[in-house]
Formats: C-alpha cells, structure tokens, sequence
C-alpha cells in the first residue's frame, strides 16, 4: 500500500472534509464498472477505498503519521550516517519510502498487501426527533441507487453508526464490501439534540419573569408543567430529567427549558414610567 496521502491526493494537513470529498471524487472515477476494461481496476478501487478508510479515522490517522514520522526519522539517521553515494542514497530514499508506507499501512489497516474485501460504502441517513420515539426505521440511499430501510439502534443519538454486512460494494474477486450508516438528526423547529440531552426555549413574559409563574413545556412525548422562580432572566435554564431522548435500557436523557424574556405585544406606559423611575434613581 502507498501513503494514502499520496492515493487520495491530499496533503498530510487535509481536513477530513477534504479527505471524504478526495475519496468520492476517485471512488467514482476509478469504480470497476466505469473501467471495465482495466484488469487492475478493482485493485486501484480497492487501495482508494483503504486509505480512506484510514484517513476517516482520527485515532487511526494520528497513530499512522506518528509512526511514519518516526519510521522517516530513523531512515534519514541510518541515510546520513551511510557512505553511499548520492545516486545509491537516492534508490534507497525511494525503495525505503515505499517499505515504511506498505509497512505501516499493514500494521495499521491489519491487512496484507492484497486486499480480501472491496471498500466498505459509507453513508447518512437523516432522521428526526420523533422517528427516534416512534422507533421508526432510517433510509439510506445508497450511490447505486438502492434504498436500504435501517433500524434505528437503541440510544441513537447524532453520529451514531452501525455497520450492515455485504451490502456495499461488490469487486470481482473480492468479498462484497459493507455499508456503514452514520445517523444525522435533522434540524427541529423546537428542540435541538446533544447527545440524549434536548434543549428548547422557554418564552416567558417579563411580569411572569420578574414575578415568577407556572407554565407549560412542550416535550415530544407530551407537555410537561413547571414552575418558573421568580426573578428568572434569560440566562436561566430548567433542567426537566427524563425528557429527553430515550437511551439504553429504558435510560433517558434530560429536557433543558432555556428562558427568553419577552416583552409584551405593545407598550406599556406605566412599565416604561417605572423603568424610567429606576434608571433615573426616582421612586414613586
């Protein structure tokens, strides 16, 4: 395997969003069903799809550039403390590179040089706060236009993953590849998710903020009553526990009421009479 900074062509500072676009552009162009006349082409295929599947992952990434750093290290000291001339020093530059990079690509990816399984298909499914409480299954369109109708695991949350055996890629010579769903929670027009936690605001007006009142919370699964302390301002939050998204084994997470202040629909003079008193240091 070569440097799979060098397969994908990015550079070793690309962001991951760069590394995925890098990675769609050739799975596209070097797919076996566009080149049906290269023998070598699912090979190639293959090779994108592994550093790819490298490069994603960030612990994996950072163990593979620590160790090529020190594996060049090391051949530039055993470089420099050679008499070999300068033309030798360059094949060996050349032959080392190669070795350090099919070395570390084994140790890191845990395969042999020729791969046994075609790339796995990595897409999103975009789901809802509700289809989360009514369990009800993601769809996942795949690039072949397939549509794979996946359940939604318990404690789903954003960025949660699950792996759907041999239903990606299919090489010939090759065991067929897997699909890998990562969920997204779509926006909401009420709650926004973090984790199994859901956050949502709070009108209240400024009487019932200064002076404190019961109100009504909406929850998805239902409306829930609380009370708002007196003397409440926008920085406040009310945390409801057990409201939030479902979890594990009947876990929830937690409903945080953030509170905005609001002002009243119209002006109010004897408001502005009074706030003007107190600004001004009059009492009446």
């Amino acid at each position: 395997m070569r440097d799979p900074y060098s397969v994908l062509g990015v550079k070793p500072t690309a962001s991951l969003d760069e590394i995925k676009a890098a990675w769609r552009t050739l799975a596209k162009a070097l797919h076996p069903d566009q080149n049906q006349s290269d023998p070598n082409a699912h090979v190639r295929f293959a090779e994108v799809g592994q550093a790819y599947q490298l490069l994603k992952d960030p612990d994996k990434r950072q163990r593979f550039d620590q160790e090529r750093r020190m594996a060049e290290e090391a051949r530039r000291r055993e470089q420099t403390g050679s008499a070999r001339s300068a033309e030798s020093q360059a094949r060996a530059a050349d032959g080392g590179e190669g070795d350090i990079f099919s070395s570390l690509w084994r140790k890191m990816a845990g395969q042999q040089t020729a791969p046994d399984k075609a790339p796995d298909l990595i897409v999103d499914a975009l789901i809802s706060i509700e289809d989360i409480f009514q369990k009800a299954k993601a769809l996942a369109q795949l690039p072949d236009g397939r549509t794979l109708r996946v359940a939604l695991p318990e404690g789903v949350t954003d960025g949660k993953q699950v792996r759907i055996a041999a239903q990606g890629h299919r090489l010939s010579g090759l065991k067929r590849g897997d699909v890998v769903v990562t969920f997204r929670i779509a926006p909401h027009p009420v709650f926004r998710a973090d984790g199994l936690d859901l956050y949502t605001n709070l009108p209240v007006d400024i009487e019932n903020a200064v002076l404190g009142c019961e109100t009504i919370v909406d929850a998805p699964d239902g409306p829930i009553r609380v009370t708002v302390p007196e003397w409440s301002g926008s920085d406040r939050t009310l945390r409801i526990r057990g409201r939030g998204l479902p979890g594990r084994e009947g876990e929830r997470g937690d409903l945080y009421a953030e509170i905005r202040v609001m002002l009243w629909d119209h002006p109010d003079d004897k408001v502005k009479d009074l706030m003007r008193s107190l600004r001004e240091g009059l009492f009446l």
